[in-house]
């Protein structure tokens, strides 16, 4: 009956010609499962042709279907891979062979190495089919895993959780994820999982009404002020809502129950929508969270509000760039990258794969499964192979590695003391390039150094680093000594004086500037050419007879003002064309008193005439004017203290949107008494459009002070 069904779906998608293929691996599945029951008391092979029915729900193609009816084969050592590739061809037998290496990987794991865990699954996983017929196996076992014991549920329900739910949602296949993610939830809480689902079902079909209504409002306000933006919405799911509860939330108190994001590419945006939907919808107090001024120790940043919205339903709204968002689904705060603590960094390799696999699952859905597995292994070049030690540990390296390669993932001093390796249990040269799968045997022997010919072979970046490091070491003395005759060398040759040029007063300001710790660096430097010696000589004798610079003579020669500049913010006295910045102490806008103080090296910094870091009677202190053609916002800080006790801050973001004054930034200096004290970075106009938003500000009851 199961295959029966199986075929029945297949009819929906797949010619005659195709199903009799199919029908050929499942001849094969009868002879490698007969006899054998499962647990729960019926025949094996009605698992694989569950896990083959699951996948024939995703329109799979035929070596999909046909592998996940014999997936257990080579497993249950009932069939070998050669017999598959003489039976089925090599894909098949790569494929099934793939799912056996993903069987025999031990199922405990640390919190602290599951990274590792997911990308050693995606690497032995050769192409996408290993990935989604283990996936279908999980989910079915999942469905039927009320007959294991206790302990063995809640592994299982570990790894999923953490290994195979993340690996299905980085490929895309959503409604595998959900359906994982829901059985982990029923079989390790059955009644809470179903209270939450009785609640959401007898809703839902409001629920999504109310939302499109809500979403429709939002995109007519913003197009109406010309924002360019992206919308998201979404009903929060069974296990969203499980996780509030979970935390000690009631039904009453999950006000994310209905959601929409936001996407936008500036952070000002972030700020002038988030005044525009509280001028339109009533915020619910303390339900402002401002995440771009403040991010979460894991680097989130985005502003999120709860409003009552369409039909007296409340709504979440989260409001955040495209970067953030970025760094939201997949950097810093996400599992995906993974640090090699031997070889250096080696970012998202990981996610690399993921992303070639999904990019093929994509194409699969514009094109249709025909093809999608036709020319699959030119596709996926593989990258890494995985060696056992033969203890069982996997060591993952890349294509082409060799013994020597495999020593030094292991420890440096494996690396430098190694001899000799067996593969297989054959004994092999140390350039042997290891295969998938190998068994590695090393042979050391205490007292033995290094050979310099392994740096012809070897392929890791960490064993050629090791190899140098070796024979830098032992040669540093030498190096140190070549480096500095060098340098001598090149002083005489320019004719210079050597004590005076290598005097620690100058080469003290030399190695600040080349930003080096000691002598020893400079001189290894040199040796190893990362520093020519002229270069060097030619920065000693400039410490030591610098060249005069008379900018400052010629802007205090002059105490006019250049009336003819039109490009910058700044008109300055006798010198036009000249660097100038707005100093970050005072934030000097258009309309402010202003001077100018010249800098070393880094042009005319500008002040208000006010700043209190400023000593007007400086020699350096220039006349300077504002360009009152330059049209743009100026950076300005004020602080401002409002009561707590309330969402008050909202008021004040809305207040900024009227009056075209651009938010930046919004950081909690702390609280003194009853009050917040903000320190609100904006973007104004000129000094006018300033005052009239400070004075605003101090007319609102609740704020007891504004200060620049």
């Amino acid at each position: 009956m199961e295959y029966s069904q199986l075929i029945e779906i297949l009819k929906t998608y797949m010619t005659e010609d195709k199903i009799k293929i199919i029908n050929k691996y499942y001849e094969e599945a009868t002879t490698i499962y007969e006899g054998m029951k499962r647990l729960t008391g019926e025949d094996y092979i009605n698992h694989p042709i569950r896990v083959a029915k699951i996948l024939a729900e995703l329109k799979m193609d035929v070596i999909t279907i046909g592998c996940s009816l014999i997936h257990e084969g080579i497993t249950l050592e009932k069939i070998t891979y050669e017999e598959i590739l003489e039976k089925f061809g090599e894909e098949s037998a790569i494929i099934v062979n793939s799912i056996t290496k993903l069987s025999h990987l031990k199922r405990t794991f640390k919190a602290n190495n599951t990274e590792k865990y997911r990308r050693i699954v995606v690497g032995l996983s050769e192409n996408p089919i290993s990935l989604f017929i283990k996936l279908a196996d999980r989910l079915d076992n999942l469905r039927t895993i009320t007959v294991h014991n206790k302990e063995h549920v809640k592994d299982i329900i570990d790894e999923t959780e953490k290994i195979f739910i993340p690996i299905a949602h980085r490929l895309g296949i959503k409604t595998m994820k959900s359906e994982l993610e829901d059985l982990c939830l029923k079989n390790s809480n059955p009644e809470l999982y179903q209270s939450v689902l009785d609640k959401i079902n007898s809703d839902k079909d409001e629920l999504e009404k109310s939302l499109y209504k809500m979403r429709d409002e939002i995109i007519e306000i913003l197009n109406e002020h010309n924002i360019k933006f992206e919308i998201l919405y979404r009903v929060k799911s069974v296990r969203g809502i499980y996780n509030k509860i979970k935390a000690g939330k009631k039904w009453e108190q999950i006000y994310d129950l209905l959601g929409l994001r936001l996407l936008v590419n500036k952070v000002e945006d972030c700020y002038l929508i988030i005044g525009l939907i509280h001028g339109k919808y009533r915020p619910i107090p303390k339900r402002f969270k401002d995440y771009i001024a403040n991010p979460k120790n894991n680097m989130y940043q985005s502003l999120h509000t709860t409003v009552f919205g369409v039909d007296g339903r409340i709504y979440e709204v989260q409001i955040r760039t495209y970067e953030m968002n970025e760094i939201a689904e997949h950097g810093v705060a996400s599992h995906w990258s993974y640090k090699e603590k031997v070889d250096g960094s080696k970012v998202s390799e990981l996610e690399n794969k993921l992303a070639t696999f999904r990019t093929l699952i994509e194409i699969n859905d514009k094109e249709g499964n025909e093809d999608f597995f036709k020319n699959l292994s030119s596709n996926l070049q593989k990258e890494d192979i995985y060696i056992f030690t033969p203890k069982g540990d996997i060591i993952e390296l890349p294509v082409d590695s060799t013994p020597i390669d495999f020593a030094y993932k292991i420890h440096s001093e494996v690396g430098n003391t190694c001899i000799g390796a067996l593969v297989n249990g054959k004994l092999v040269s140390l350039d042997y390039k290891l295969q998938d799968s190998d068994i590695v045997d090393l042979k050391t022997q205490k007292g033995k150094s290094p050979n310099k010919s392994w740096l012809k072979f070897v392929k890791t970046e960490g064993a050629k680093s090791r190899i140098k490091s070796y024979f830098y070491k032992k040669e540093k003395e030498k190096t140190i000594k070549t480096g500095k005759d060098i340098l001598i060398e090149e002083i005489k040759k320019q004719k210079l004086n050597d004590k005076e040029l290598l005097s620690n007063e100058i080469l003290d300001i030399l190695l600040e500037e080349l930003k080096l710790d000691n002598l020893e660096e400079l001189y290894i430097g040199i040796s190893t050419l990362k520093y020519t010696p002229n270069i060097i000589v030619n920065k000693l004798n400039s410490i030591l007879n610098p060249k005069k610079d008379d900018t400052i003579e010629k802007l205090l020669a002059n105490k006019d003002i250049i009336k003819h500049t039109e490009n910058g913010q700044i008109l300055i006295a006798g010198y036009g064309d000249i660097l100038t910045n707005l100093s970050s102490c005072c934030n000097p806008i258009l309309g402010d008193e202003i001077v100018g103080y010249i800098t070393k090296g880094n042009g005319v910094a500008i002040h208000r005439k006010d700043c209190k870091n400023l000593n007007l009677d400086n020699k350096r202190i220039i006349n300077v004017e504002w360009n009152n053609s330059f049209q743009d916002k100026f950076t300005t800080l004020i602080t401002i203290y409002l009561d707590s006790s309330n969402d008050n801050l909202v008021s004040v973001l809305t207040l900024a949107t009227k009056i075209d004054v651009s938010i930046v930034s919004i950081n909690n200096k702390g609280t003194i008494k009853n009050d917040e004290i903000y320190d609100l970075v904006c973007k104004v106009k000129n000094l006018d459009n300033l005052k009239r938003f400070m004075n605003e500000l101090e007319s609102l009851n609740f704020i007891s002070k504004v200060e620049r």
